[in-house]
């Protein structure tokens, strides 16, 4: 088993500063009439609350976002094989695309159910265009350039995980068709976890021994 990589994913303080700043950017453009802020916090949320591939946020339409079951029909690619299947999410997400909905139809974009979720300028974000925005909201936030978009990906498997403890529930998330991938991917310990776990090893033996006078 390969553990993950820790620079290819991001720790609670990380992800809570990204989604702290990028959704305070998202505010103040709104109030100042400016479309990118809301557009980026709506990509971060999404990919940090999903674990959806980059090329499954583009496919995104406003139809997708079922907004009373609280669900994200997404199309999956696996192998070769391309179906569309339900996504549980959150209900801070569910909340969240139901205001960007609301958004979009009030900055005159198209809010029919086929229309693409995510827009920018020059129509809807391809794979390219929500890697960049991912990036400028990475460089915002003052974390790793290194941090691409896939990370999400990794971030919240990781964190459901250790959450959950539910294996098959991180598969389903993310959408492997072999539980052996997510296995192989996730079900090493985290390094956070590892870091804790080692953290004041010995020292409790010595205040215990402290305490009655042994030496």
């Amino acid at each position: 088993m390969t553990p993950i990589d820790r620079s290819k994913y991001m720790d609670e303080a990380e992800t809570r500063r990204l989604r702290t700043v990028i959704e305070a950017w998202s505010i103040t453009d709104r109030h100042a009439g400016r479309v990118r802020g809301p557009l980026v916090w709506a990509v971060v949320d999404t990919a940090l609350l999903t674990g959806l591939r980059v090329s499954e946020m583009a496919r995104l339409t406003v139809g997708d976002v079922d907004l009373k079951r609280g669900a994200l029909n997404a199309w999956r690619h696996k192998r070769r094989d391309k179906r569309q299947e339900t996504l549980a999410i959150p209900p801070e997400l569910t909340q969240h695309l139901k205001e960007f909905i609301e958004w979009k139809e009030s900055v005159d974009q198209p809010v029919d159910a086929s229309s693409a979720l995510f827009v920018g300028k020059r129509g809807p974000l391809t794979t390219e265009g929500l890697m960049q925005l991912w990036k400028v909201a990475i460089k915002r936030a003052g974390l790793p350039k290194e941090l691409s978009i896939h990370c999400a990906r990794h971030t919240i498997a990781v964190h459901l995980l250790k959450k959950t403890g539910n294996l098959r529930q991180v598969q389903k998330q993310l959408g492997h068709a072999n539980p052996a991938t997510t296995a192989n991917m996730y079900a090493d310990i985290a390094f956070e976890d590892m870091q804790a776990g080692v953290a004041g090893l010995y020292e409790a033996g010595e205040g215990e021994r402290r305490r009655s006078g042994q030496r």
